[in-house]
């Protein structure tokens, strides 16, 4: 399975997801259209939506055949990230609909206080863009906002993208419910670590030399934030294109062995960013790891940010398979 290809199909091969971060939101009110119903208020407990259970889990195999009646196949799924797949359908009149699932979704995306319906009892949030892209979200955690999410795009339009969106969902939270594929993990794989996990252990602490404990947030299955002072740090897991470094970024031996790409950012921000191959898969891809470290402190420089950043990936590569 070529996770690059996908990644360059969905997102141009110029960052993590920009298919969703250039998504103009408009939240969508219920409608009578098999959309509305009451918005659950309970506890959001099953285990189907578990961090741990939904990093193992095949997205493409969710996107099948009998996703939903009215989306016909055409075409293979292609992979962009671990749980994160495309496919494109047609409906009924031979139109192409594009079907992206993410199964990390995070963020005000899925916010259960812009829920309008529910989807397999579980929160339902819509955000349209324009009349052709809709992103439908089944909220799987209140606090902080998770969520499982399917994107439709009409290209030539026809059809109400947001239909499209919910009931190829519900295949989706109903596949999930069902015993999914599961993906192959090879022994040393990012693919199930829980990089919150890894920024709350003792040696993340003692890179850093911290005195208390910092703030640590979830934002999707892959990616975490780390925060304390003026300071913010955001490790993420993913795969991709082998990193070199490049005419603006140094490589340093992080430790014995293990050869790093280390960049200054070029802002007026104190940043710093260090990226490494954690695991080949191929001459064109692998599982990569990036720390990226912000201070926005009065007194703060990049040099120092530099010096930071490579002291945190130290401690966190100890927490590393």
């Amino acid at each position: 399975m070529c996770w690059v290809a996908g990644l360059c199909l969905l997102a141009g091969c110029a960052g993590e997801n920009l298919a969703k971060e250039n998504f103009e939101r408009t939240t969508v009110k219920a409608e009578p259209n098999g959309r509305e119903g009451p918005v659950p208020s309970g506890p959001i407990d099953d285990p189907a939506f578990e961090p741990a259970t939904l990093r193992k889990v095949d997205a493409c195999a969710l996107l099948g055949d009998e996703l939903a009646a009215t989306l016909l196949p055409n075409g293979q799924p292609t992979a962009a990230d671990w749980g994160r797949c495309a496919r494109t359908y047609v409906d009924v009149g031979g139109k192409p609909i594009r079907v992206m699932v993410e199964l990390g979704e995070s963020g005000t995306l899925a916010s259960a206080d812009d829920a309008t319906g529910n989807v397999g009892g579980l929160p339902l949030v819509q955000h349209s863009s324009g009349d052709s892209s809709c992103i439908s979200v089944a909220v799987t955690r209140r606090q902080p906002n998770a969520g499982v999410s399917v994107m439709a795009t009409h290209d030539q339009g026809g059809g109400d993208p947001c239909d499209s969106s919910y009931v190829a969902l519900e295949g989706v939270v109903e596949a999930l419910r069902s015993n999914p594929a599961m993906m192959e993990e090879p022994e040393g794989s990012l693919m199930t670590v829980d990089l919150c996990e890894s920024f709350s252990s003792e040696h993340v602490s003692k890179a850093l030399e911290l005195d208390e404990e910092p703030r640590i947030n979830p934002s999707g299955l892959h990616f975490c934030q780390l925060s304390f002072d003026d300071v913010i740090a955001y490790a993420h897991a993913r795969v991709g294109y082998p990193v070199t470094p490049g005419d603006e970024a140094e490589e340093i031996e992080l430790v014995d062995g293990l050869k790093v790409a280390r960049q200054a950012g070029g802002n007026d921000i104190a940043e710093c960013d260090v990226s490494w191959v954690h695991l080949p898969i191929s001459e064109q891809e692998a599982e990569l790891m990036t720390l990226s470290y912000y201070d926005y402190g009065e007194s703060a420089d990049t040099d120092t940010a530099c010096s930071r950043v490579t002291d945190l990936a130290k401690g966190l590569l100890k927490t590393l398979p």
